[in-house]
């Protein structure tokens, strides 16, 4: 009875509660800012109802209300007289806010106490930074990604690019080589140029960088050349968050620098409170690279490979290379093997050539190692209502596991912000950085890469002979018909090449707050960048050895020489300096609760300026540090510029100035609309003032569908929005000019004078102008169960007019082509992300994202040149792959050819006859068909940008333990690898794969140049003479690869702070982590790596294990 009457009262409020009631809505935001302020509380102070406690025979009494969402939004149910609500939250005056019976939802604004903006890093609400603008996410209208760096840290990673790697849908990062501090290829959304830069614009708060345009990595002397990239030079433990701009209505805003998207990184700044410090130490070892892969012969196989070599007479390449041959040709057995076979040879030969196998030398020791490598960071932060500081020291050190490559950086980052009055706030960032990069030289040829050289480098050969001193390889490629001494490990330890890079990045900021609402911004940045590269050969070493060939004359009855003893020292000074200052207003206001308006804009400011120098010194001594002029024999030796012993390279120095614009209009906090416009020029293009200036626009709308009435009983869906955009995006191609370019030089005229020249490189073309493309987007996110499941779709086409690409020219003009507007191509796709909170408990959390994208590229207009060897890819992949489709082999080993359903030989395929058959017959072979002609013999087969690309990132989190599992991968990708031999030249002195083994079964033969009763040396002369590229482009050598690379596995624990506070930490983390070490692929044999397939120059991706700890104090 007495529970009964203490529930009673209860039961009453509840039944008088549930009488009639309706539902207000609406939003709570800050009155300065208009920022959603997420918790504010929403009540109905006069009404109370009584719930039961813990406690027995004790109830309370509970006000009805409600709370603010992220967002800032309410929904509250109130009983239908309700009067009145109080609206409140710390920090602000409170508001009571009078209900009207017509009106349903309610935008109210609250005044800070103290009088100060909340600040718009507030956790309280979400805005994305695109280095011009802050936006509310919730009035987002345009495709744009966001990641934060805490989760995408890895340790042991150089580069913040590297670690973007499968984290976002649409950005594909291939890593093209694994030598330390060397970029990844990124493309946004596909490739946006036909001929003209194709990498994204990065970033740095607000600072749009230059330097990062990463060249072709599949050609040697690209791939071996030491360059600088200025995000390298970046600390990745400053970074907050990367946001990726994709769309036209994201992109407009940086003009014609942002057709390949834009990667904008936030860095981290000093905080309010106490002075922080902190400090994280990374030991990583990097594990010498699995030398088996290369599936290379062992020394017995080699040594049957050349016998067999030998046994053929009618073999002629290289015939005398191979220690096989020299044996053979020293004992006088050369001809007992080709009549009697290896039993008919004299004992001493048999022990010698037998004694080869016995002695497999383990390449990959010598050329690879394991190596341990650190990486420190220390920073101090810091703030009050004043002002707030950041200071952090970085260094970073990688060993290559190829030996003789390394990475060494030092950071210092400081950054200060101050609040010097009500209305004015000054911010201050310095990026200072000091790089070393270290690399082998291999200037002299391409057979001395160390990747390369370990494919080519004969399995017996020992690198010493058995007193000590170097052994040399007498197989190498020497100098036309000459022999030059070569010895890996010579090499290494007698040149030096190195870029020294040191880099400072300034950046000046300016707020003042004109009015309530308007504010006036300037930014000034600097980016300055001193590279000094050097490449050093002694005297003794093969580059050196290999330029003395270069320098020899005959006079007076004998061979001289006119390069000087000493050594080779070559330096390139490099020095790069831009300036970036815009000004920008802003306006926001809200009128009535309802209307939103954010109007900003600005004027923007840029100029770039390079400079080189080379110098040389020839005959160097590394003691006195001196070089001796070279004596030349004759004028003609004297006009080589690889003799030049010093050259300033034109200066490059371009200007840009830029008008922008953006408005921003929301209904009802749920229906936003954009638009962007802004004026690029440039004097790149600057010949036809019609040309010179460039107007970039964009326009895009996003609907909140999840904040409308009819969504209100949808309780599974948290969050739906639609968006649209289209725009136009620019792109400057920088390696083409309107102008006439000349360069000046001499040449001898008449003998023994010379005259100044200048050599015309550019023909003028007054129509250049800028390359255009038209981006349409719609996109939707979705979010599900209180946003334990959130997804997000984009579809895409991109259409690019006005590509800049080569156009053949009349022979009068005196080029064979020039660049022209009047390319096209397009590119359409979609992206998925998809994020799931599977388990959300207190001491077990798991979540899981996924990504994954489709992107198709297509030519529509081209045109090729007569002589150009592959057909048109119109209507094709930019990155199309074409190839000759084979149809098996003949008895001879030649590739046969379809033509159309019928099997054809190589002769009738390329229509090849006997060039000088009345007089040199089976010397010199020719095709009887046209270039185009030609060209209609290869067929499309892939594309060489993979069709799909993705990652899968998993968190577990349990008790004090995390887990995060990151693994990127590319689904069907063409690649056309190298040719793991060549059967028509097939050399004796170098090492090959087991490929060798299917060589006229399932690849080509080893077939003979000599002319006999067929017509197969034909096919050999074709293919040697690389017409057309044949062999190389048989579609054999093609592979359709797909891979998933797990590229970190991250285990850390955080010490409890009750232990954390016992040492004076405020917190403490241990980690240990694994990159790159498991990967599932369809195959990749022959090569270290799936991402470099097809690549013998590449450097092995390192596989590494970290140990690692991060504290605060």
């Amino acid at each position: 009875m007495k529970k009964t009457l203490i529930l009673l009262p209860l039961f009453a409020a509840s039944i008088a509660f549930s009488q009639e009631k309706r539902v207000i809505t609406g939003s709570v935001q800050d009155e300065k800012s208009l920022v959603g302020i997420a918790g504010a509380s929403v009540k109905i102070e006069a009404q109370s109802i009584s719930t039961k406690t813990d406690q027995k025979g004790i109830i309370e009494s509970v006000t009805v209300g409600t709370v603010t969402d992220e967002d800032g939004f309410f929904s509250l149910e109130v009983p239908a007289g309700t009067k009145s609500v109080l609206i409140s939250y710390l920090g602000y005056d409170s508001k009571l806010v009078e209900l009207s019976t017509d009106l349903a939802t309610y935008h109210v604004s609250l005044k800070s106490t103290s009088g100060e903006v909340l600040p718009e890093n507030n956790d309280l609400k979400e805005v994305v930074v695109t280095g011009y603008q802050k936006i509310e996410k919730r009035k987002l209208t345009s495709a744009v990604s966001t990641v934060k760096m805490d989760d995408i840290q890895q340790a042991g990673v150089a580069s913040v690019d590297q670690l973007l790697s499968g984290q976002i849908a649409g950005v594909a990062v291939s890593t093209e080589t694994g030598s330390p501090g060397s970029p990844s290829k990124i493309r946004i959304r596909g490739t946006a140029s036909l001929s003209g830069p194709q990498d994204p614009l990065w970033v740095i708060d607000g600072l749009p960088l230059e330097g990062n345009d990463v060249p072709n990595f599949s050609d040697k002397d690209n791939i071996d050349q030491l360059q600088n990239f200025s995000i390298a030079g970046l600390n990745p433990n400053d970074i907050e968050d990367i946001t990726i701009l994709k769309d036209a209505a994201a992109t407009a805003i940086y003009g014609a620098r942002a057709a390949n998207g834009v990667i904008s990184i936030t860095t981290k700044r000093g905080k309010k409170g106490a002075m922080t410090v902190n400090f994280s130490a990374n030991t990583f070892v990097t594990a010498r690279p699995d030398f088996g892969r290369l599936n290379l012969l062992n020394a017995s196989q080699k040594v049957d490979l050349e016998l067999m070599l030998a046994s053929r007479d009618d073999l002629t390449y290289r015939t005398d290379k191979g220690e096989v041959m020299r044996i053979l040709q020293k004992n006088g057995q050369l001809n007992a093997l080709r009549n009697g076979g290896f039993n008919s040879l004299d004992l001493i030969t048999q022990n010698q050539i037998n004694s080869l196998r016995n002695h497999t030398t383990d390449w990959g020791k010598l050329l690879y190692r394991n190596a341990i490598n650190t990486q420190y960071g220390l920073s101090i932060s810091g703030g009050n209502d004043r002002s707030d500081y950041y200071f952090s020291l970085g260094y970073y050190d990688e060993q290559g596991t190829t030996i003789g490559t390394g990475f060494e950086r030092y950071n210092l980052t400081l950054k200060n912000n101050y609040k010097l009055n009500d209305k004015l706030d000054v911010g201050i960032s310095i990026f200072a950085t000091s790089s070393d990069k270290k690399s082998f030289v291999t200037d002299a040829d391409a057979s001395i890469n160390p990747i390369n050289y370990s494919r080519n480098a004969n399995p017996y050969l020992s690198p010493f002979n058995a007193d000590g001193s170097y052994r040399y390889d007498n197989d190498i490629d020497g100098f036309e018909d000459r022999s030059v001494p070569f010895n890996f490990i010579e090499e290494r330890e007698n040149t030096n090449y190195t870029l020294k890079n040191r880099s400072l990045k300034g950046i000046i900021d300016l707020n003042y707050q004109l009015a309530k609402g308007l504010k006036l911004t300037s930014q000034f940045g600097i980016q300055y960048d001193s590279n000094k590269t050097e490449k050093y050969a002694e005297q003794e070493t093969y580059f050196t050895r290999k330029m003395r060939e270069g320098t020899r004359y005959y006079k007076s009855g004998q061979y001289l020489y006119f390069l000087p003893d000493g050594g080779v020292k070559q330096n390139w000074d490099n020095e790069f300096f831009q300036y970036n200052w815009k000004l920008q207003g802003t306006y926001s206001t809200t009128i009535n609760n309802r209307h939103e308006i954010d109007l900003m804009a600005g004027t923007e400011i840029r100029h770039t300026q390079n400079e080189t120098t080379l110098t040389r010194a020839f005959g160097y001594n590394k003691i006195t540090k001196t070089g001796t002029p070279i004596v030349f024999p004759n004028s003609s030796f004297a006009s080589e510029k690889r003799y030049e012993t010093y050259r300033e390279m034109p200066t490059d120095e371009n200007a840009y100035v830029s008008t922008f614009a953006t408005a921003s209009y929301t209904l009802d906090r749920k229906y936003t609309v954009f638009g962007s416009v802004r004026y690029d020029g440039t004097n790149l293009f600057g010949v036809n003032k019609k040309y010179k200036y460039l107007p970039i626009w964009a326009v895009s709308a996003s609907w909140l569908v999840s904040k409308e009435s009819f969504m209100e009983n949808v309780d599974f869906i948290s969050n739906l929005r639609l968006r649209a955009s289209y725009g136009l995006q620019g792109n400057i191609d920088r390696n083409t000019s309107p102008f006439f370019i000349g360069e000046y030089n001499d040449a001898t005229i008449l003998p023994g004078n010379k005259e100044d020249i200048i050599n015309a490189i550019n023909l003028p073309n007054d129509l250049l102008r800028w390359e255009k493309t038209t981006n349409t987007n719609v996109g939707l996110d979705l979010g599900l169960f209180k946003n334990r499941i959130n997804f997000a779709v984009d579809v895409y086409n991109r259409k690019g007019t006005d590509m800049i690409s080569m156009r053949e020219t009349p022979l009068e003009t005196g080029f064979e082509y020039t660049m022209v507007n009047w390319g096209e191509l397009t590119n359409k796709g979609f992206e998925i992300a998809l994020t799931t909170r599977n388990i959300d408990k207190k001491n077990f959390k798991w979540s899981t994202t996924i990504n994954f994208a489709h992107n198709k590229s297509k030519v529509l207009k081209e045109q090729q040149r007569e002589n150009s060897l592959v057909p048109s890819r119109e209507g094709l992949p930019v990155n199309a792959i074409f190839a000759l489709k084979t149809a098996g082999f003949d008895e001879y080993g030649n590739p046969m050819f379809w033509k159309g359903d019928e099997k054809v030989s190589a002769k009738e395929f390329f229509a090849l006859y006997d060039l000088y058959e009345d007089f040199l017959p089976g010397e010199f072979v020719d095709s009887k068909l046209t270039s185009e002609e030609k060209r209609k013999l290869f067929t499309y087969i892939g594309d060489r940008d993979p069709k799909f690309t993705g990652g899968i990132i998993n968190n577990f989190k349990i008790h004090n333990f995390d887990l995060t599992i990151s693994a990127a991968f590319n689904l069907k990708q063409t690649v056309m690898k190298t040719p793991s031999y060549r059967g028509m030249e097939l050399d004796p002195g170098r090492n090959y794969t087991q490929d060798i083994f299917e060589a006229g079964s399932t690849l080509p033969g080893i077939t003979s140049p000599i002319k006999g009763d067929n017509d197969s040396w034909m096919a050999n002369k074709w293919f040697a003479g690389n017409n057309a590229n044949a062999y190389n482009l048989l579609d054999i050598w093609a592979k359709e690869i797909s891979y998933m690379r797990i590229s970190s596995i991250r285990l850390g624990y955080t010490l409890p702070n009750k232990y954390a506070e016992v040492v004076g930490f405020k917190s403490a983390r241990f980690s240990l982590e694994g990159r790159n070490l498991f990967v599932f692929s369809n195959g990749y044999k022959g090569y270290f790596d799936p991402e470099t397939y097809g690549n013998i120059y590449a450097q092995p991706i390192a596989k590494s294990v970290t140990v690692g700890l991060n504290v605060s104090f």
